[in-house]
């Protein structure tokens, strides 16, 4: 993809170092590896690109509201767990790209309230880890490949 990107840096030209430019090279990485996953969890090559071909077919943008992705394996809760997932990253990200240290605003409390965040670090970690009726230690990721 380097070339491509280069070409259109070049063309349009957009600074590198802008944050919309940083914005679209984390958005085309997410969709590239999100995409080649379809060929890792697909059964074979003909399912992938029936996963593929759906993807570019179905015209219904409500599903994303109408609850019908509860159908695709994320159920409610798991649904509410990850959009508080991505609300975090994002806050950690934005503090980050702020100058924000969190581990040194962390490290400068109490030492009561540092163990108090350090533990419920720690339990979240240990809870939300091993999450889920479908998990099982022994179905890891490359169990199809």
């Amino acid at each position: 993809m380097q070339p491509f990107k280069d070409k259109c840096v070049r063309v349009f030209h957009i600074d590198r170092n802008s944050a919309g430019h940083k914005i679209i090279c984390i958005v085309m990485t997410f969709v590239l590896v999100d995409f080649s996953w379809i060929f890792f969890r697909a059964e074979g090559m003909a399912a992938s690109f029936n996963t593929i071909k759906a993807m570019f077919t179905i015209k219904n943008p409500w599903i994303l509201f109408d609850g019908s992705l509860y159908n695709c394996g994320l159920d409610q809760k798991n649904y509410w767990l990850m959009i508080y997932g991505i609300i975090l990253l994002l806050a950690v990200d934005f503090f980050k790209s702020k100058g924000i240290a969190i581990r040194k605003i962390i490290a400068n409390q109490h030492v009561i309230l540092r163990w108090v965040v350090i533990d419920m670090a720690i339990i979240v970690l240990l809870v939300f880890g091993i999450w889920g009726s479908a998990y099982d230690a022994a179905n890891f990721i490359y169990f199809q490949f």
